[in-house]
């Protein structure tokens, strides 16, 4: 019984912590997919990947067992290119239950200048998952896109 009444008492503490207000990180984690995007526009990929990369971000097109943080941020990311543009928006986010990790995903469009001068013109889908820093702040510890499949090939008749 004393066993019990003691494993109670250090227990007790974490009963009564409040659960997390999940809408309130919803907002947090889609708010950040948005600043995260508009950085981009503003001082370049390379920068915004960078200054929102968690310090254990890894990129799966990138050898996660190789690059790992910054290194995998500027592996994946690579210099700025001249006219390219990469712009995105979430389109659905949620959060653990705890509060701790959030993801979302969304469309993303891809621009760069082709051989003849005009927009090359690239969509599809992204996926963060952001993790809750010790500071408070969120950041992003994985990135993914897939690119939109080409559409089917019209059937011969």
């Amino acid at each position: 019984m004393k066993k019990l009444l003691f494993v109670l008492a250090l227990l007790a503490p974490l009963s009564f912590q409040a659960a997390p207000d999940k809408e309130k990180l919803k907002h947090e984690v889609a708010a950040m997919e948005d600043v995260f995007c508009a950085m981009a526009q503003e001082k370049g990929l390379l920068a915004a990947f960078s200054h929102f990369a968690a310090p254990d971000v890894a990129f799966i097109d990138t050898d996660p067992r190789k690059f790992r943080g910054q290194a995998a941020v500027v592996e994946r990311i690579g210099p700025d290119q001249p006219g390219e543009k990469l712009t995105w928006a979430a389109s659905f986010t949620d959060v653990a239950d705890d509060g701790t990790l959030g993801y979302n995903y969304g469309r993303y469009e891809s621009r760069h200048p082709g051989p003849d001068g005009k927009d090359v013109v690239r969509g599809g889908w992204f996926l963060t998952i952001w993790k809750k820093q010790p500071d408070g702040s969120w950041r992003y510890v994985m990135d993914n896109g897939a690119p939109d499949r080409p559409p089917p090939p019209p059937k011969k008749s």
